[in-house]
């Protein structure tokens, strides 16, 4: 456990030391950031006006028949499909930025929207099949007797075989099924069998964003005992963009991450100051 920290410590603050240097890249996850909540609003708002919120949320629950209804499915597939081609064409931007830098390139961030727009085909291809598979997986889940484990199994699965997708995409514009196949394919070839990641970049996140969290409550707890509506709004505007930023920054150096483990992967170029044999224990087999 403690040789799996200090590697994702490692991973980190390489990761990390790329958004620092180049805090342009923190433009694509806020303004993806920014279009997930407008997609949400603009499903729920419709939906909770309706009523088919509660409704539906009823028949999820514990207690009822598993719900049928084409219409509900429908929805969460467009819901899936806008979401995941949000996610993955603000992320393919950012990673023709981060290998456009690792090249020792200037990547502005124009560079990184434009990139994406050329692979609007192979983006779109992509969250297609992903909201198919997201639509399946719920399907799966409301089975009330092996349906979360078997659900959580596949997902987990899905996520592994998928990890190298995106760069795939951005590097290789490949269309989905390609993509699957090649990502799938560079982690058996590069690692074996390995199914599960040996770190957790999300430990590291959340350990850094705990200081976060405090100031933000601080600032939130300041301005609702303010007497003064423009503090109180300031205050806590300040506090949910601390919080927007440093989500910012944890997603950012995911991707980064990612894209330092697929150039790799593949022999690509990394940058000079990183160890490349640290990258040889990254993933393990599932059942270990």
């Amino acid at each position: 456990m403690f040789a799996s920290f200090s590697r994702s410590w490692k991973f980190a603050k390489m990761s990390y030391a790329m958004i620092w240097l180049n805090k342009r890249l923190l433009i694509f996850p806020l303004v993806s950031t920014f279009a997930a909540i407008l997609v949400t609003i603009s499903f729920f708002v419709p939906l909770w006006s309706a009523g088919l919120l509660e409704r539906w949320a009823a028949a999820m629950g514990e207690n009822a028949e598993n719900p049928d209804d084409v219409l509900m499915y429908g929805l969460a597939f467009l819901f899936y499909f806008c979401n995941y081609f949000v996610i993955v064409f603000f992320n393919t931007g950012l990673l023709a930025c981060v290998l456009k830098i690792v090249r020792g390139e200037e990547a502005p961030v124009s560079h990184g929207f434009a990139f994406a727009g050329k692979r609007l085909p192979q983006i779109f291809g992509w969250a297609l099949v992903s909201a198919v598979v997201g639509v399946i997986l719920k399907a799966v889940e409301q089975n009330k007797k092996a349906g979360r484990f078997l659900s959580a199994i596949l997902g987990s699965a899905w996520t592994a075989l998928t990890y190298f997708v995106i760069p795939v995409i951005t590097v290789e514009g490949l269309g989905p099924i390609q993509a699957f196949k090649r990502s799938s394919g560079i982690l058996r070839e590069t690692w074996g069998t390995a199914l599960t990641g040996n770190f957790s970049l999300g430990i590291i996140s959340f350990l850094t964003m705990l200081p976060v969290l405090a100031i933000g409550g601080l600032l939130i707890f300041l301005g609702l005992t303010s007497e003064t509506l423009a503090v109180t709004i300031s205050l806590i505007g300040l506090a949910i963009f601390l919080v927007l930023l440093a989500s910012a920054a944890s997603s950012a150096a995911g991707m980064v991450f990612k894209s330092y483990l697929y150039s790799y992967a593949t022999g690509n170029t990394l940058p000079a100051n990183i160890d490349r044999a640290e990258f040889s224990n990254a993933f393990r087999p599932a059942a270990e």
